[in-house]
């Protein structure tokens, strides 16, 4: 994803400006003192851009009390920082494989809600950078020797939490608690990691970006910027993996079935892998289904009104019919032998696989094309064709 943080750069330093403009005119409607709001929103735009210095502060609050901020001026600020929003949503509608699709009119809306979610984020983390600043000196008095061990704590759950509000509105999808705690805590690891690193690398050359003249310092906010999505689009894929993994393992069983051999293990399977005892039913003709099954080990028989339609062995995979089409299963499955070891697949999972396979969509409407073949003999003719009960 690094051309799409690069996009995401070039989108996001045009907007910084605009959505610094709104944090001071939204805080200076609610909060007096200009030099308190300053100070946070100094402090937290050093945090988030270490090459961001204290004249390009003073150009933008100078510019927020003027007065010519109209109900146009800000919808004309908002709408600015659109695009941004708008992009953000493209790059998680990648990582995350989703073909959700809106007309224009509801996709903006979608992006307006975002922009202001980020802006009342920024705003509450400014606002309680000013009262902590204020009661800093209280806290740390009746804390003592714990109050190191609190800023310790608090700051880094704060941002964690933080970046997980921010998958949260971007999510195409409604990933579960511990997928995006996962994936924003990633995230901010490597930003705790990289930001000291990038420090000691501007330290040790302080002529990095001296090309760009004047520009120097607008240059190493762009790198920072860029450095900073990478990290972000990271920690959304760890999500989208997380929350596609059964997916992903899946995948790799038809393309195991597909090529003739099994390339994931059992270890990586873990819970997946079903084990069913000899002359078990999978299940039964005429009941619903919504999901497939995949043969790991051992072997199921299907069986329409007690006529033997296939022996499906390892590798193969039946069930499917029922699970696409949403209706009752057309046969009975029963486990022969000594027993089966079996993996569910179900529609959501099948749907991820399909979707971004298209060679297993094409193996699997040969295997249907062959089934639907094989079954209409079977019941057409009094007769068997050839090999027809042959193990597969």
């Amino acid at each position: 994803n690094f051309e799409i943080a690069a996009t995401l750069t070039y989108y996001g330093f045009l907007s910084l400006m605009p959505f610094i403009l709104m944090v001071f005119f939204l805080l200076g409607l609610f909060l007096r003192s200009s030099d308190a709001i300053l100070g946070a929103v100094g402090g937290m735009l050093n945090a988030f851009f270490p090459a961001f210095t204290g004249g390009i502060l003073d150009e933008l609050i100078g510019l927020s009390r003027q007065k010519t901020w109209g109900l146009i001026g800000i919808i004309l600020l908002l709408w600015s920082i659109v695009p941004f929003a708008g992009t953000i949503r493209f790059a998680m509608a990648r990582i995350f494989r989703t073909e959700r699709k809106f007309n224009f009119m509801v996709s903006k809306l979608f992006d307006m809600a975002a922009v202001v979610a980020l802006l009342s984020l920024f705003i509450i983390l400014v606002t309680g950078k000013i009262f902590y600043a204020l009661k800093a000196d209280t806290v740390s008095a009746r804390m003592g020797a714990a109050f190191p061990i609190f800023n310790f704590i608090v700051v880094p759950l704060l941002v964690v939490a933080g970046l997980a509000f921010f998958y949260l509105v971007f999510c195409p999808v409604r990933p579960r608690f511990w997928e995006i705690i996962s994936g924003a805590l990633t995230a901010a690891i490597l930003l705790a990691i990289v930001r000291p690193l990038f420090g000691l690398f501007l330290q040790f050359n302080p002529g990095f970006g001296y090309a760009f003249g004047s520009l120097k310092t607008i240059f190493l906010i762009l790198i920072w910027i860029y450095y900073t999505f990478v990290i972000i689009l990271l920690g959304a894929v760890v999500i989208g993996v997380i929350r596609r993994r059964e997916a992903l393992l899946l995948k790799g069983l038809f393309h195991g079935a597909h090529s003739g051999r099994n390339i994931i293990s059992r270890v990586l399977l873990g819970k997946l892998i079903r084990e069913y005892d000899p002359g078990e039913n999978v299940f039964v003709e005429k009941e619903p289904g919504d999901e497939m099954f995949f043969v790991f080990e051992g072997q199921v028989d299907l069986l329409k009104s007690g006529r033997l339609l296939k022996r499906a062995g390892a590798g193969e995979y039946f069930g499917e019919m029922s699970m696409l089409i949403n209706t009752p299963r057309t046969a009975t499955a029963t486990v022969v032998g000594d027993g089966a070891k079996l993996i569910g697949v179900k529609a959501s999972n099948f749907e991820a696989i399909m979707r971004e396979n298209p060679d297993i969509v094409l193996s699997l409407l040969k295997e249907m094309a062959a089934r639907l073949k094989t079954t209409n003999l079977a019941l057409t003719s009094s007769a068997a064709p050839a090999g027809w009960k042959k193990d597969s």
